[in-house]
Parts: C-alpha cells; structure tokens; sequence
C-alpha cells in the first residue's frame, strides 16, 4: 500500500504543476491570479490550533504515515523514496529551507512551514497536502517538524523580512535583460535561461551534492510558482543550503521587478524545445575510434550490453523512443558520471558523449534524468565492459 501511495503522489504533484501552468494566464503573472495551485505567498494560512502535547504526537503520527517515505523516520532525508526523487527530499534535520520569507540563513517562519505543507513543490516530489490533510493535521506537522531539529528550538522567534512590494510601474523585460547582466545571471542559468552556463555543471549543495540551476524556459519548474513577487521573494531570501544568494541589497525594487519581467520574459513560446538538455564528454580525448548507437525503448537500454577495448576513443549517440515523465532520458557511467553524462536526451533531440576508459573491468551505465517516479527508472541500466 505504501509503495502505490508514494507512485500515486507523484502523479498527483506532476497533474497540478501541469495543469498550474496551464491556468497562468499572462494577466495573473503578477498575482498568481487562475493558477489552481495558489502562489507560496498567496497559499491561505489557516487558524492555528493551540498548542499543546497532543498536537505534536498527532503530527508525529501523521509524519510516520506520510512523510517519512521520503523524508525518513528521522527527518535526515533519507527516506526509501529519496533515491527515486529529483531534487531530494529535504533534510528536515539540518533545517536548511529554501523556500521562506526569512533573511538569507534563516529559518523559516511556522506560517511559511505551513505554506509549503500545504501547497507543495512544483516539479518535485512534494505534493499539495492541503487536498489530503485538514488544516489541524498540517499544524500539527508543522509542530513535529521542528522538533526534528534542535535549530528550532536554538530560533524560537522567526520573523518574517519585509518584502519588496511590487511598484507603481510594471516591470519592463528590456531593463531587466540589462539587470540579467549586471548581476550575472548567466553564469549559472545561461544567457539563454536555459541553466546552463558555464558555472552551471559546477554547483553543489551544502552535502556535496550537484545541484540543477533554475531553467526559466520551463514555468512549471518554478518551485513556489511562477509569478514575479515569487521571483522576487526568492532574489530577496536567497535559497538556503544551494549556490543561489541573496540579492536584497544588491539591487533596488525597480530592478528586482525589471528582473522579474526578464526572467518570465524567457519562457514566452517559442520552438517547442523548452526543456533542458545536456551532454558532457570527456575532454581532451580526440576523434573516436568507435561510434556506439544506443536506443532508449520502454524505459530500458538497447543495447544493455557493450563491449569496448580499454584505451578506445568511444562516442555513444543516444536516443530515446519516449520522453518518460517529459523530461527525457539520460545516460551515464558509473565512476565516470561527473565526466561523461547526457541529461534529458528527448524523442527526435538525440545527444552524444565521447569518452575513453583505460582500466578494464565492468562499468554500469544508468540513466541521469529523473524519468520516472515509479520502478521504471531503476531499470535503465545496462553493462559496459571493457576489455
């Protein structure tokens, strides 16, 4: 039962981000207005119960039952989910939320706790358990989070900053491409907003891990909605535990909304080819003795099996039959995946990475894109054995 829960959630999450970007009309841009998911800023804040004992253990229980799949029991995000999930769960021990309307580093406040509870995540594992919980319920798992770290009780009083109101004049996309520059936005998310600069392949998270830069081509990977006080609110707070800082003093409102305007400018229709895709090689290598077709069909590798000598120049070009959960599929070689990897490979887009390996033995292959959230994106792998 459990298993089917988790699977049905992530379909539940992607059906609201799909159909949330599809309501945003360009009027609600500003407001969130005809989005089904309300906005972060916008999500209703119900009336807190009292505290007491009773709340807390009714939230623990509620979190053995429904978040601790991926969140694991103690809050660490390791959950048996968590290897299934792009981004990760949050690692609700550490405390580092990105999505608050705190100083940058700070904690959240119990009202932006309920928030995201309440709404999700778009374009992550997180659903809207506001259509699943009552709103005593989401309380009470507010209060037994924060019992999963001791910053919380270190922090007792969060207090929200004061946010940039939008101002009187709209913000103009023009200035804020000149912002885009002078802030240095793409470094890591492009000149093209696609998220991939030159930094991009670079940026890690506070555990080590490689993290993917926004892509602003793509409005439902906007995690607390696309909207330009969302963007702001984001400029403004920073993100914590990732790269992205804040820029409450770098910049005045006018510029934050210019920027905003910018930003949302990107995702305008365009050649239909508004997902993000990567190929890396091995630098250095030179022309390929060898040129290996790999197909994807039915979430499984075709070949599953490869034969190469040690110390051949290889290119694999890859492609795929399907874009699984529309973000295509990837590919990638154990112990060489911060050299070599493809990242959403889509239907009628292959790509193609070039690579030599010297030391004989046996290698997996897997795929590097988030394809599925059920048993289909564990299986695409295969054996890559050089002689």
């Amino acid at each position: 039962m459990t298993t089917r829960r988790f699977a049905w959630l992530g379909t539940l999450v992607g059906t609201v981000v799909v159909l949330s970007v599809v309501a945003c009309q360009t009027e609600g841009r500003r407001s969130g207005a005809g989005a089904l998911t309300p906005p972060f800023l916008d999500t209703p804040v119900a009336a807190r119960p009292a505290d007491s004992a009773a709340l807390v253990e009714r939230g623990r229980a509620l979190y053995a039952e429904n978040c601790a799949q991926c969140h694991g029991e103690s809050g660490a995000g390791d959950g048996f989910g968590a290897p299934f999930l792009v981004p990760p769960p949050r690692d609700l021990v550490a405390a580092e939320y990105k999505f608050r309307t705190t100083s940058s580093g700070g904690l959240p406040t119990d009202e932006d706790l309920f928030r995201i509870i309440s709404r999700g995540a778009n374009g992550t594992g997180m659903p809207p358990w506001q259509h699943l919980l009552g709103d005593d319920d989401r309380w009470a798992l507010v209060e037994y989070v924060k019992t999963l770290s001791p910053k919380f009780e270190r922090w007792p009083e969060r207090t929200a900053m004061p946010l940039t109101e939008p101002p009187a004049e709209r913000g103009d996309p023009t200035r804020g491409g000149a912002v885009y520059t002078k802030m240095q936005c793409a470094q890591c998310h492009g000149a093209d907003g696609r998220g991939t600069g030159p930094t991009a392949l670079t940026q890690k998270d506070s555990k080590g891990r490689f993290v993917n830069t926004r892509d602003f081509t793509s409005p439902g990977t906007f995690r607390t909605g696309w909207t330009e006080r969302e963007i702001v609110r984001t400029l403004e707070t920073g993100m914590n535990g990732v790269p992205m800082p804040s820029y409450a003093q770098a910049m005045t409102a006018a510029e934050k909304y210019d920027l905003a305007a910018y930003i949302m400018s990107m995702a305008a229709p365009g050649s239909g080819d508004q997902k993000r895709s990567a190929a890396r090689s091995m630098a250095g290598v030179g022309r390929p003795d060898r040129v290996i077709a790999l197909r994807e069909h039915k979430w499984q590798y075709e070949p599953a099996e490869i034969r190469i000598k040690a110390g051949d120049v290889v290119r694999v070009e890859f492609s795929v039959t399907d874009n699984g959960l529309g973000a295509g599929h990837g590919f990638a070689i154990d112990g060489y995946d911060q050299e070599v990897f493809i990242n959403g490979a889509m239907v009628g887009a292959p790509q193609s990475v070039t690579f030599r390996i010297d030391r004989p033995g046996r290698y997996k292959y897997y795929c590097a894109t988030q394809c599925s959230t059920t048993e289909l994106h564990p299986r695409m792998n295969g054996v890559l054995i050089v002689e």
